[in-house]
């Protein structure tokens, strides 16, 4: 199992067209083969920070993800909304399970 977390600081004045276009991603992720959840978050200390969820079921899956033109589009759409870079950190689990 792959997991990605993301977060970025959204500039004010930017923040519906964001938060319009990370709509429009989830939808279009949530649809690929191997994603297992992709979602964003608001932070409830910061209005203006948007964090991102994945888990993808390979890395095939996750690969295949990264190559699709709506990624690429909201990659660079994305860099455009923050103010400040985007953090993205990929976790790779070999055992998942109920915390109790």
């Amino acid at each position: 199992m792959i997991l990605v977390t993301a977060s970025a600081r959204l500039r004010p004045d930017t923040r519906a067209e964001a938060l319009a276009a990370a709509t429009r991603m989830q939808a279009a992720t949530t649809a690929e083969p191997g994603c297992d959840e992709y979602g964003f978050w608001i932070a409830v200390d910061d209005p203006d920070r948007i964090l991102l969820f994945e888990r993808w079921a390979d890395q095939e899956s996750l690969a295949a993800h990264l190559a699709a033109p709506h990624t690429r589009e909201f990659g660079a759409a994305i860099s455009t909304y923050a103010d400040g870079p985007v953090a993205v950190t990929r976790f790779e689990v070999a055992q998942a399970g109920p915390l109790r």
